[in-house]
């Protein structure tokens, strides 16, 4: 039976494991020396809970998969190990921090970097989706922007590929995606594509440029339901130092409709890469008030509820008939 892992331990005689670097839910990431390689690299365990969930164990095997096909210098590279006793990742390690952690530090970064840095998330993501990898949970705790300057997107744990079996959650059925960047299609429960991508990286310049997560609420629910019936403020709105093309750009990237959106990250990283050359059609124009969850329930009740009312009033009259 498996134990935890645990600072000290040598694991399958060729991991030495240094130190815990993060926890979560579901697993333990470890800073750990391999012996073969003479390389410092950093090893994902699953909590000892989990590993016995079947399905959970097929997520992860499919965390594996995938990173193990995709080798771009903007994605956290995935190193093949072939014979191990118990499940676990191992993958490049790199000395830096989340995109989530720098922006708190720093606060909003100069435009020019902000542009920068999507810019370059655009070209992994057309890198990724061009081998038919879709990553579903695109968020800034899940970009690492290391001390060198580069950046890398990890965690593919909820990624799908085309090319591979689609994924069955068992007792282990996680959200599929993190609400602040969720698209409104992943909101209803659909898959998604390429262009899911690119709603979560538009939702991640939003931040970066105003400071703000597009939509609040009281809940998750709240956050959820509001990306179904209206549109984030206008972000020039909260930074007047946005131009009227970024804030296309911004606009473009997050419409709801996702036939409306960048068809590709490439099409949104040229208008990034040359913000001058972007046609302002005036979308903040055309944004949608939030409908409050409340007053939503309350308009499709009386929807529901039409029909029924001359049924209701025949109903009735018939009835103060029979009594007379």
């Amino acid at each position: 039976m498996s134990i935890e892992i645990e600072v000290g331990q040598v694991l399958d005689n060729r991991f030495e494991i240094c130190e815990a670097i993060h926890r979560s839910s579901m697993s333990t990431v470890f800073k750990a020396y391999d012996r073969q390689s003479a390389q410092t690299v950093a090893v994902k365990v699953p909590l000892m809970n989990l590993e016995a969930d079947p399905a959970f164990y097929s997520r992860f095997q499919r965390e594996e998969e995938i990173g193990k096909v995709l080798d771009h210098h903007g994605i956290l590279k995935i190193i093949p190990v072939e014979h191990k006793s118990r499940p676990y990742i191992v993958m490049e390690f790199v000395k830096g921090q989340t995109l989530d952690r720098l922006t708190q530090s720093i606060g909003i970064l100069p435009i020019s970097d902000t542009l920068k840095i999507v810019s370059r998330l655009c070209d992994a993501l057309e890198y990724m989706h061009s081998r038919g990898v879709i990553h579903r949970d695109m968020k800034p705790s899940n970009i690492m922007v290391c001390d060198d300057g580069a950046l890398r997107i990890m965690d593919f744990g909820i990624a799908k590929n085309e090319a591979m079996r689609r994924i069955t959650f068992g007792s282990f059925s996680p959200t599929i995606g993190t609400p602040d960047y969720m698209a409104p299609e992943q909101v209803k429960g659909k898959r998604g594509d390429q262009r899911t991508d690119i709603y979560s990286l538009g939702a991640i310049l939003y931040e970066m440029l105003t400071g703000q997560v597009p939509f609040k609420g009281p809940n998750l629910y709240a956050v959820m339901n509001a990306r179904l019936t209206g549109d984030p403020s206008a972000p020039r709105i909260l930074n007047p130092e946005i131009s009227p093309q970024i804030e296309e750009v911004v606009l473009h990237a997050m419409e709801r409709d996702p036939l409306k959106r960048y068809s590709s990250a490439a099409t949104m990283k040229a208008e990034l890469d040359s913000p001058e050359t972007v046609e302002v059609t005036h979308r903040h124009k055309r944004l949608r008030a939030v409908v409050p969850e409340s007053r939503r329930f309350r308009r499709v009740s009386v929807y529901l509820c039409a029909p029924l009312i001359p049924i209701v009033a025949f109903l009735l009259l018939w009835f103060l008939i029979s009594r007379q």
